[in-house]
């Protein structure tokens, strides 16, 4: 008996053999992409500077007691008061700036623990660049207390200390991934990822309780304050597929 091969059976055929073929061809592909991905290398850099702080924030503090919570809060807001119409002419953007703090009133416990009146504090904040005139009407408020005292970075100084290295982290970033891709042996790498991100960290100065409440009376002079430096520290953290 002679099989006849028709045309569509033709191609059945070489389509069924086709298939082992690109078979063979997706799991290759499917492989060097799973390789690819096993060869991402993550790492980071940074650099960092030190930049002088030129942004003073002193907070002073009242409290007051009493057995009425109306009357707490009203002695509190007459001594606010009585402080933002002496600092608040004073007030320019950049140089000396005036804001209220946090104010509560909570109940007051003795030690038998039952409640026997109230207790509440207000802040008065001034901060700014002006450190001369920041820390002489300081010295003005003679019923609020020095509770504390912070330098930082203005946001002007820090925007341009983060400009000033930011290029040196993307180079050492850079050059790790050039290193690390030689010493893995592969020719080149491909940057898949990348974060960037900037902190500032400084000391400011807290003053300590003890000098706190010598502050209690009057100042004739300015509070004292001594600015620091800061550290500005730009990170780059990312991924690479090596190739």
């Amino acid at each position: 008996m002679k099989l006849i091969q028709t045309p569509s059976m033709a191609w059945a055929l070489m389509s069924a053999l086709a298939l082992p073929v690109a078979s063979v061809q997706a799991q290759s592909a499917a492989s060097y992409n799973h390789a690819a991905l096993n060869q991402v290398l993550h790492l980071s850099a940074s650099a960092q500077t030190e930049v002088p702080q030129d942004w003073l924030v002193i907070t002073l503090t009242v409290q007051k007691e009493g057995l009425q919570a109306p009357a707490v809060q009203k002695q509190l807001n007459a001594i606010l008061s009585s402080a933002l119409a002496v600092a608040t002419p004073m007030a320019k953007p950049g140089a000396v700036e005036v804001k209220t703090g946090d104010m509560n009133v909570s109940p007051r416990y003795g030690r038998d623990g039952k409640m026997n009146g109230w207790v509440g504090s207000a802040q008065l904040v001034l901060q700014g660049r002006d450190t001369e005139q920041i820390t002489t009407l300081a010295a003005r408020m003679p019923d609020l207390t020095v509770s504390q005292i912070d330098w930082r970075l203005s946001s002007e100084q820090k925007t341009a200390a983060e400009a000033r290295i930011q290029a040196e982290a993307v180079a050492q970033f850079q050059s790790k991934a050039q290193s690390l891709t030689k010493q893995f042996g592969f020719a080149d790498y491909t940057l898949k990822e990348v974060r960037v991100s900037a902190q500032e960290a400084g000391e400011g100065l807290v003053m300590p309780r003890m000098a706190i409440a010598q502050m209690d009376a009057p100042a004739p002079m300015p509070v004292p304050a001594v600015a620091g430096k800061s550290r500005v520290v730009v990170n780059i953290s990312g991924s690479i597929v090596l190739r």
